[in-house]
């Protein structure tokens, strides 16, 4: 007998949705066979039967939230009882805490909410290779708090496990350093004298809670807005968009955009770095991977073109409408929303024209762009016309950026823009 265990697929997973169960008691199943879709705070994905056998029990239905670690389907494979977890896991993923339902299950909820004792670095690392380490999700996240080496620490679970007892072994000889003051904030409890209704927060709605919090409560964000004029953009657009068609492609602003803000911040690198405050360095990337911030019914996600210097208008179109597709049907892969190093926001399809566009940490400036509107406006001869007047916010980390700074980028932006030629050269 089997017991198959929901998996840590990746990305410091704690808990899915249940989207589709494939399966029903009763059913004969091979090896590599899909049994159920779960929904996380990154992509949907299909979980596939480690095993040939019989399913003889469900534990989960359409709607559930399953925590790893939790048994949610049993197999009758003629064998010894087992306990197998998902194929996408890795060889050193975590099980569940003896004696928890699920990882998050085990965690205690208060009203109280402490600052936390350190701000997370910009590259996201925990100390040492944590990772790599047989441990739970909830362990892992301590060891990170406490800036706890877990390869240095012998685990007292079975296998070599790392169990919450064991980071006393850690904690006294973790390193000290500057920290924020622990003093507790008091969250007000939510009162209505109405009628009213509840429902649980989906996966990725948490995320996103939980990313913006941290963007608003470590990045000093300022916002610089200006006008520019796009006549000759739109034009070239129409002159393309009949080729683009011939090959399959719609071609969008979204492109000249990105490849504007690529050669942008080749000219002003810092608006393409991180901010490591543990070290106090700032991190120059070479490299040039802008995200697009893109709504869909179930929350903002944003897929990341890569190596955007690297392409043509044309291929980085093509791209768009590939990130785009797949992201309008949940089909991204975490691989295509990591390492971004600058995100453009698109509220002009929304009918905004200006916003404060919050940054996406630990990048340390975001583009927003608003509704192309047709205005008049006095030309160098005196004399009215009508353009098409695009306008920009761009929201920068103050931390590292002066506004001066952001200005002068978004000078360079203006001139690719309003002289798209340049960007085809």
């Amino acid at each position: 007998m089997v017991k198959f265990k929901f998996a840590d697929i990746g990305e410091g997973l704690t808990e899915g949705k249940v989207t589709n169960i494939m399966i029903k008691v009763g059913d004969k199943i091979k090896d590599g066979d899909e049994m159920f879709a779960v929904e996380t705070d990154k992509v949907n994905t299909e979980i596939y039967s480690p095993c040939d056998g019989v399913v003889s029990k469900i534990n989960m239905n359409v709607g559930d939230t399953i925590y790893v670690g939790d048994v949610v389907v049993e197999i009758d494979d003629g064998g010894a009882d087992s306990t197998d977890t998902a194929p996408a896991q890795p060889a050193s993923a975590p099980v569940e805490e003896e004696k928890a339902a699920g990882v998050v299950g085990a965690v205690p909820i208060s009203n109280t909410v402490l600052a936390p004792r350190h701000l997370p670095n910009s590259n996201n690392i925990n100390s040492g290779n944590n990772s790599n380490v047989l441990s739970t999700p909830l362990v892992r996240k301590m060891a990170a708090d406490l800036k706890i080496d877990l390869t240095k620490i012998q685990g007292s679970g079975s296998n070599g496990k790392i169990m919450k007892a064991d980071l006393s072994q850690g904690n006294s000889a973790a390193p000290t350093g500057p920290s924020l003051s622990a003093m507790p904030i008091e969250i007000p409890k939510i009162t209505a004298t109405g009628a009213v209704r509840r429902e649980p927060m989906s996966p990725i709605r948490k995320a996103i809670a939980k990313q913006m919090t941290l963007s608003k409560t470590v990045i000093a964000e300022t916002t610089l807005m200006k006008n520019i004029d796009v006549t000759k953009l739109i034009e070239i657009r129409t002159q393309l968009k009949g080729q683009a068609e011939k090959q399959g492609v719609k071609l969008t602003y979204m492109p000249f955009f990105m490849k504007a803000c690529a050669v942008a911040l080749k000219d002003f690198p810092i608006l393409n770095s991180s901010y490591d405050q543990e070290q106090q360095e700032i991190i120059f990337k070479d490299y040039y991977n802008i995200g697009m911030a893109t709504d869909t019914p179930t929350g903002l996600m944003v897929p990341v073109v890569k190596g955007v210097d690297q392409l043509n208008v044309m291929q980085i179109a093509k791209m768009v409408n590939d990130l785009a597709s797949k992201t309008r049907e949940r089909k991204l892969k975490p691989d295509e929303m990591k390492e971004g190093t600058f995100t453009i926001t698109n509220f002009g399809s929304a009918g905004i024209e200006l916003a404060t566009p919050v940054i996406n940490f630990p990048e340390v400036a975001i583009l927003g762009v608003g509704i192309i509107k047709k205005t008049p406006v006095i030309n160098s001869n005196n004399e009215v016309e009508v353009s098409s007047i695009l306008p920009l916010s761009l929201t920068i980390d103050h931390r590292l950026i002066d506004g001066a700074d952001g200005g002068r980028f978004l000078a360079r932006v203006t001139e690719l823009l309003e002289s798209p030629a340049l960007l085809l050269l």
